[in-house]
C-alpha cells in the first residue's frame, strides 16, 4: 500500500512548505475574493442545488466502498492472504475523489464568499479530522501498539515525530506515522487549503474547459515535482503527488450541474466493482509484468519491488481517481432502501473506523491470540463497529457541532475595517 511505516530523517526547511500553501492561498483568495459571489449554481447551465442531493446515496456507497477496501486490504495482511494489501490503497484513492467533491459541495451550499468561506470552511474541518487523529496518536503512543498489525512492534521515534503525526505533517517532515493510516491525512489537510481557492476559480471561470485545465494543471504540477526531485527522493513523500486525485472529485462536482445522471443505479454498484477488480490486475501486471500468470502460481512474491517504472505508479493512481470522478454524475441514485440505509451508517462512521482498525487488528490478532483466524476476524470486525460508533458520538460527532457553532459565530462577526 505504499505505508509509511518506516522512519525518515527530518527536514526542517521543508517545514515552510506547509506555511507557504497557506500563505499562497490566502494571496489567492485577496485577489478573487470578490468573484466568489458567482456560483456555479446561479449559472445558466447549472441545476438547481437539489440535484445535487440526489448523488449522496452514491456517494455514501463510495465512502463505504472505500473504507471496506481499507479494512479488507489490512485483514488480508495481517492474516497473510497474498495479493489483496493494495485494495486498502485504491480505497484511500476513492476517500480523496469523495472527499473533495463533497467538501466544493459544502463550499457551494454555505453560500459564502471571499475569506468568510475560507475561514468557516476550514475551522469546521479543523473539528472534523484533528480531534479523532489527535486522540489516535496519543493512543498509540500511550499504549505503546504499533503502527501497523502485521510488521514488527511498537517503536519510540522522537518528540519531533510525534508532533509532526499530532500536526498530520508527516509528509512534510518525512517522519514515520505512528498509525499507518495516519499517511493519507496531510495530504488530506494541505489539500484542504487550496480547494476554496479552487473554488473560486471555477466560480470565475465556470465552463467545464475551464475545469477540465485545472485537472490538467494538477497533473502538471504533480508530474514537474516527481520530475525536479532527485532520483533517490522517495515519491511517497511528495507533496502534490496526490492532487489529480483531489481534483478529480472537483471535477465530478462541476459535472453535476452540467450532467443529469440516467444510468441506473445499480449499475453504479457494478461499476465500483469493476473498478475494484481491475485496479487489482493492474497492480498485480504491475508487480509482475509480462511475469504475472507464473507469479500466480509460485511461492514467492515481489511485493516490495515493481515491474513497471516508478512514475507509472503515480499516473495509474491518477487515471482511475479521474474515471471515478468521472463517472458520478452519470448515475441515477441507488433505490434499494436496504443498501441505502446501511451504506449512511458505514459512511457516516467511517473516519472512526479509518482510524481504529489498524489497532483493533493488532489486538485480536496479535494480543489476544485465540488461535482461530475466524474468531479474530470476527472479533475485530465487531469490535472496530463498536469502537467508530462510540467515537463518533463521544467526540467526532460533538467536535463537528462546536466547528460549526465556531464558524457561524464568526461568520455573524462585523466586518473589520
Amino acid at each position: 500500500m505504499g505505508l509509511s511505516t518506516t522512519v525518515g530523517t527530518r527536514s526542517q526547511g521543508n517545514q515552510h512548505n506547509c506555511v507557504g500553501i497557506l500563505a499562497k492561498t490566502m494571496d489567492v483568495l485577496t485577489i478573487v475574493g470578490p468573484l466568489a459571489e458567482c456560483s456555479p449554481v446561479s449559472t445558466a447551465d447549472s441545476m438547481p442545488r437539489s440535484e445535487a442531493s440526489h448523488h449522496l446515496p452514491n456517494l455514501d456507497l463510495l465512502r463505504t466502498v472505500a473504507v471496506g477496501l481499507v479494512f479488507t486490504g489490512h485483514l488480508s495482511e495481517t492474516v497473510g492472504i497474498r495479493g489483496l494489501g493494495d485494495l486498502g490503497h485504491f480505497g484511500v484513492l476513492l476517500f480523496f475523489v469523495h472527499t473533495a467533491f463533497v467538501l466544493m459541495l459544502s463550499m457551494e451550499y454555505l453560500g459564502l464568499s471571499g475569506a468568510k468561506l475560507y475561514s468557516a470552511y476550514l475551522i469546521r474541518r479543523i473539528f472534523r479530522i484533528y480531534p479523532l487523529s489527535v486522540l489516535a496518536v496519543l493512543r498509540a503512543v500511550a499504549f505503546r501498539t504499533p503502527s501497523t498489525a502485521w510488521l514488527a512492534g511498537y517503536v519510540w521515534t522522537g518528540w519531533p515525530a510525534l508532533l509532526s503525526n499530532i500536526f498530520l505533517t508527516q509528509n512534510i517532515t518525512h517522519s514515520g506515522s505512528v498509525i499507518s493510516v495516519l499517511w493519507s491525512l496531510p495530504f488530506e489537510i494541505q489539500m484542504y487549503a487550496t480547494l476554496p481557492a479552487i473554488y473560486f476559480l471555477i466560480c470565475r471561470f465556470p465552463s467545464l474547459g475551464a475545469t477540465w485545465l485545472v485537472w490538467l494543471a494538477g497533473v502538471a504540477v504533480a508530474g514537474a515535482e516527481y520530475i525536479l526531485r532527485s532520483p533517490s527522493f522517495d515519491p511517497e513523500y511528495l507533496l502534490t503527488r496526490y492532487f489529480p486525485c483531489f481534483l478529480a472529485g472537483v471535477l465530478a462536482w462541476r459535472l453535476v450541474t452540467t450532467r443529469n445522471g440516467r444510468l441506473s443505479g445499480a449499475l453504479w454498484i457494478l461499476l465500483l466493482a469493476v473498478l475494484v477488480v481491475t485496479y487489482r490486475g493492474v497492480d498485480a501486471f504491475r508487480v509482475y509484468g509480462p511475469a504475472l500468470l507464473g507469479a500466480l502460481h509460485g511461492t514467492l512474491r515481489n511485493d516490495h519491488r515493481v515491474w513497471w517504472p516508478a512514475f507509472l505508479d503515480l499516473v495509474n493512481d491518477w487515471v482511475f481517481c479521474c474515471v471515478t470522478g468521472l463517472a458520478i454524475p452519470h448515475f441515477t441514485s441507488i433505490t434499494s432502501y436496504w443498501l441505502n440505509a446501511i451504506s449512511k451508517r458505514i459512511a457516516e462512521y467511517s473516519y472512526g473506523i479509518y482510524l481504529s482498525h489498524v489497532p483493533l487488528l493488532w489486538l485480536c490478532f496479535r494480543k489476544l491470540h485465540f488461535g482461530s483466524v475466524v474468531a479474530s476476524a470476527i472479533l475485530s470486525v465487531v469490535l472496530t463497529g463498536l469502537v467508530s460508533i462510540l467515537l463518533y458520538h463521544v467526540l467526532e460527532a460533538p467536535a463537528i457541532r462546536f466547528g460549526k457553532r465556531l464558524a457561524a459565530q464568526l461568520d455573524r462577526r462585523p466586518a473589520l475595517g
